[in-house]
């Protein structure tokens, strides 16, 4: 079976995530989330709604984030990605 994810950076966006993960679930496969150093509780969030996260101890900016969705993307073998903002 083909594997289609959504890939999100997220930086403090708990106000949003939430929903955004919940709506992007009806299109997707997997929902994955890039921490980007948070300081809130995005990341008790996403892990509360069973998204696969990926962290970095430190902001290393939007760019690396988004390099490191692509490369979760080749990990997991998905066959296609979609990139959202998490603050949509």
């Amino acid at each position: 079976m083909a594997l289609t994810i959504d890939a999100m950076p997220a930086y403090n966006e708990s106000e949003s995530v939430a929903n955004v993960i919940l709506d992007c679930r009806k299109y997707v496969d997997k929902v994955v989330v890039v921490d980007d150093g948070i300081l809130d509780n995005t990341i008790e969030l996403t892990e509360s709604l069973s998204a696969y996260v990926d962290h970095h101890e430190t902001n290393k900016g939007h760019g690396e984030a988004l390099k490191n969705c692509f490369e979760i993307a080749c990990k997991l073998e998905a066959h296609s990605m979609i990139i959202i903002d998490s603050n949509s």
